[in-house]
C-alpha cells in the first residue's frame, strides 16, 4: 500500500470469513486463525463486526453465506510511504444446507475502492486430497485447470463480484481431512522392505531402531522427506557377531541366542561400551582387532578396535 497524500493515520480491515451450516467459532479461535505483518514486523489486531450498520454490503455478504467481522488494526503512513502488508489467515469450505456439495469463494472484489486498478493478479488454488472429476464448477471462467490445481490471472483490472473465485465441488466423491502423512521407509535387516508393517514384527524379536530424520541422511534412502526406520533383529544381530568373531579371533563362544549374548557379554568399539547393534556395518577388514576378555564375577569382554 501507498500513501499518496499527508500523513495519515487510518483503520485497516481484512475480512474475517466463517460459513453458515459449518460451526460456531470462538473469538480466540478467530484471532489465531489470522496474523498480519507490516514491512515484516507483526502487528497487533482486533475483531470488529461493522457490518451490521451497513445493509448493502451485509446484503452481498449474505449472498455468499458468509458470517462476516473484520480483522481491524491502527496502521500509519507518512507522507509519499509505501508498506508491504502481509496477512495469513485460515478459513473453513462451505457447505451447502442438505447437500453434499461444498464451496470456496475468494472475494477479489474488496479491492474494487482501491485506487486506479490493480495491476496483476495470480490466483492458485492447490487441490489437497480433492480429484479434480470430483470439481462441479470454478469461475470466473478463465481458469487454467491441471491435475491438482487451479489458476487464475488478471491484469489491470477493477475487480467487480464477477471476478470473485467461487469452486464448487461434490464431497462424495472426497472430502478433505486434513494433510496425509507420508509413511516412513523401513529398511529391516539392512534391507529396503516397502512393504514393511511395524504390526507384523513381534517386539520382543527387535534387537535395535534407529531414526533418521537427517535429511542429508535420508537421501541415501529415499527422495521423500518422511524419514528412515532401521531395524535389526535379534537373530540378524547375532549372526553378525558370530560372523565377526569367527573372522577375526582364534577363540570360540557358544551362543544360542542374542538374549544369551547380552546376558554374559558386553561389546566394546575402541575401548567405549557400545550396543550390539552398533556391531552393524563394521566391515573385517575394518577391525585391527578383535579379543574376548573372560570375567570371573562380570559380563565377558568383546573388544573391537578399529583400525585408524
Amino acid at each position: 500500500m501507498k500513501n499518496l497524500g499527508e500523513q495519515e493515520k487510518l483503520q485497516i480491515g481484512f475480512p474475517e470469513m466463517n460459513f453458515y451450516h459449518y460451526r460456531l467459532i470462538s473469538e480466540s479461535e478467530k484471532l489465531n486463525k489470522f496474523k498480519v505483518k507490516e514491512n515484516g514486523k507483526t502487528v497487533k489486531f482486533y475483531l470488529s463486526d461493522s457490518l451490521k450498520t451497513d445493509v448493502e454490503l451485509r446484503r452481498k455478504i449474505d449472498s455468499y453465506q458468509i458470517i462476516q467481522d473484520w480483522y481491524l488494526w491502527d496502521g500509519e503512513f507518512q507522507k509519499g510511504e509505501s508498506k508491504t502488508i502481509e496477512v495469513q489467515y485460515s478459513l473453513p469450505f462451505g457447505m451447502l444446507y442438505k447437500t453434499n456439495e461444498r464451496f470456496f469463494t475468494y472475494l477479489l472484489s474488496t479491492g474494487a475502492n482501491w485506487k486506479g486498478t490493480i495491476g496483476k493478479a495470480e490466483i492458485i488454488v492447490n487441490l489437497k486430497d480433492i480429484e479434480i472429476d470430483s470439481l462441479i464448477s470454478q469461475q470466473p471462467n478463465n481458469c487454467e485447470v491441471t491435475n491438482d490445481q487451479l489458476k487464475w490471472t488478471f491484469s489491470d483490472f477493477e475487480p467487480t463480484t464477477n471476478d470473485d473465485i467461487k469452486i464448487n465441488y461434490n464431497s462424495n466423491k472426497v472430502l478433505y481431512t486434513g494433510k496425509k502423512p507420508i509413511p516412513p521407509v523401513f529398511i529391516v535387516n539392512e534391507n529396503l522392505d516397502d512393504k514393511f508393517d511395524l504390526k507384523s514384527i513381534e517386539p520382543n524379536d527387535i534387537a535395535g531402531i534407529e531414526v533418521i530424520k537427517n535429511p542429508e541422511e535420508t537421501k541415501k534412502y529415499t527422495n521423500q522427506n518422511n524419514g528412515v526406520v532401521k531395524i535389526y533383529t535379534k537373530d540378524f544381530v547375532l549372526t553378525e557377531v558370530k560372523k565377526l568373531i569367527r573372522a577375526k579371533s582364534n577363540e570360540e563362544i557358544v551362543l544360542t541366542s542374542y538374549d544369551q549374548l547380552k546376558e554374559n557379554y558386553c561389546l566394546f568399539v575402541n575401548r567405549d561400551e557400545v550396543d550390539f547393534v552398533k556391531i552393524i556395518g563394521v566391515n573385517t577388514k575394518s577391525v585391527a582387532k578383535l579379543e574376548i576378555i573372560g570375567l570371573n564375577d562380570e559380563k565377558s569382554k568383546i573388544m573391537i578396535e578399529l583400525k585408524k
